[in-house]
């Protein structure tokens, strides 16, 4: 194989995987996967522990999605849980 075929074949490989990185941006928005947070997510964005997020969950605190090991947070699940621990400053 020349460096011209590599060159070619290289350009023809991004063009497929910018194609397919769209049409997964896609897929995923139908789906509402930006909706869906996992625990990662969860600790990053809320600056929670592992163990507190456990917490919650087995006190059923928050709602969550299990799908084999990958434990996931819906939006409207954060959005009760938010909710439910609003502090209006009348205390």
């Amino acid at each position: 194989m020349t460096n011209v075929d590599v060159g070619i074949r290289l350009k023809l490989i991004s063009n497929e995987l910018k194609t397919l990185t769209a049409e997964i941006r896609e897929v995923k928005k139908g789906i509402g996967m930006n909706d869906l947070w996992d625990k990662a997510d969860m600790m990053r964005n809320w600056k929670v522990s592992e163990r507190t997020l456990a917490t919650w969950r087995q006190d059923g605190v928050i709602g969550f999605v299990q799908a084999g090991g990958k434990i996931w947070y819906p939006r409207e699940q954060r959005e009760l849980f938010l909710n439910r621990n609003l502090v209006n400053g009348e205390e």
